[in-house]
């Protein structure tokens, strides 16, 4: 009993040691009022931030486009993309900080997809050139300045598959070109497996990290929950190193289904996950705005994750870590390096942002998406029904996996 005991103490320490909290940011979910990035980043929670969307994509050729809601809007470049000073200097805060930001592709609204593997090749250039290391492309003409991510994220939701595994592996080639820092792709696949958008950019492309979306499906945590299929995958995955997220929304309103507070996720990771954890990498929310009204939720889902707390969240309470969790610790800096990280922090907190109206926001709650029986057959007689048109949620069902994403698209 004892040598039993040692081993499920070692895999528990093993989960919490290599586990990171992912936040996607920009879309200012559940109707809430959304922070810049730096005062999300300032927190100390989360270690990865992923900033949706560029959901406008065809080729180097056409015209492109990205969406951050409130947090960015109104001056355009001359090339036609948006001009996002603020985020581009929240990035570099964020990056001091130790976090890692990615730019995600895609979304479940938007006009995006390739016509071919060379297409999306091109492509990979054009990325890297306005918001990598690349040289193509002037400050003037970089949404984010000089600011440079440190990956991209495939959440492709609509417009096929081809292409994104080729565009990935070319990234790859460019990501060499830079040896001052590493360079990330991750992907956002449906629980459903494999995922059909980015279930060839997995199988086929070296992928860093997959955030799972474990809700708005019959695969969620609280239906039949399949992470030994995830976790079966990244065994034999093109990079055996990839990372697993136990991808969830963060607060109630964030998604049709699928919310669990964080006594669930602790005795989810300590369950089914540790006794198949080798590359489990954390968990993703959807998304940073949502997830701080809820509560405490996301500090007590950091502590889960330590192992320094029993989880307990209190979704019904105002937030209270705002303030607490703002003391963040960058030991790699000194303290000089600290002072400027938090002013320019402090300088971004609490942004003239307007307040999004309800209809403009993405109501999950309005409507369901269809029922789906735990072998994954629809019980709902109209699949695909859209939400009210006042409203600027997108919603996509598809049929072939049962995959059903609420994503908010504001207007630019």
């Amino acid at each position: 009993m004892l040598a039993k005991s040692i081993i499920a103490t070692a895999l528990l320490s093993f989960v919490a040691s290599a586990s990171e909290i992912a936040l996607y940011w920009g879309q200012a979910g559940a109707n809430t009022q959304q922070e810049s990035l730096a005062s999300y980043c300032s927190k100390g929670d989360a270690d990865i931030f992923i900033l949706s969307f560029m959901d406008t994509f065809s080729s180097a050729d056409a015209q492109m486009d990205i969406n951050f809601s409130n947090a960015c809007g109104g001056t355009r470049a001359n090339n036609g993309l948006m001009e996002c000073t603020q985020i581009g200097e929240d990035i570099k805060t964020c990056q001091k900080l130790g976090k890692k930001i990615f730019l995600s592709l895609g979304g479940a609204s938007g006009s995006y997809g390739f016509s071919s593997d060379s297409v999306a090749e091109g492509f990979a250039e054009t990325l890297w050139d306005y918001f990598g290391a690349g040289t193509g492309k002037s400050t003037s003409e970089r949404p984010f300045g000089d600011a440079v991510v440190d990956g991209f994220d495939f959440d492709i939701e609509g417009g096929g598959a081809t292409g994104y595994a080729a565009l990935a592996t070319k990234l790859r080639d460019y990501y060499a070109q830079d040896s001052s820092k590493t360079y990330y792709i991750s992907a956002a696949p449906q629980c459903p497996y494999p995922d059909s958008y980015v279930g060839d950019l997995l199988s086929k492309a070296k992928v860093d990290y997959a955030f799972v979306q474990f809700y708005n499906n019959y695969c969620s945590v609280d239906g039949t929950f399949n992470w030994d299929t995830w976790a079966d995958f990244a065994k034999s995955a093109p990079n055996d190193q990839i990372k697993i997220f136990l991808g969830l929304p963060g607060s109630s309103a964030s998604a049709g289904s699928g919310y669990i507070d964080t006594d669930t996720i602790k005795s989810t990771i300590n369950g089914a996950i540790a006794a198949n954890n080798a590359n489990f990498g954390g968990v993703m929310l959807w998304d940073a705005s949502s997830s701080y009204a809820n509560g405490n939720f996301v500090s007590d889902l950091r502590g889960v994750l330590d192992g320094s707390s029993s989880g307990s969240s209190d979704s019904s309470s105002a937030s209270a870590s705002s303030d607490s969790a703002s003391a963040v610790t960058a030991e790699s800096y000194s303290s000089a390096e600290q002072s400027e990280v938090s002013s320019a922090a402090e300088s971004t907190e609490a942004p003239a942002y307007s307040s999004v109206s309800s209809t403009e926001a993405t109501e999950a709650t309005s409507y369901s998406a269809p029922a789906v029986s735990s072998t994954g057959v629809e019980t709902s007689s109209n699949p695909e029904s859209p939400a009210p048109a006042s409203t600027s949620v997108a919603y996509t069902a598809d049929s072939s996996t049962n995959c059903y994403s609420i994503h908010s698209i504001y207007p630019s």
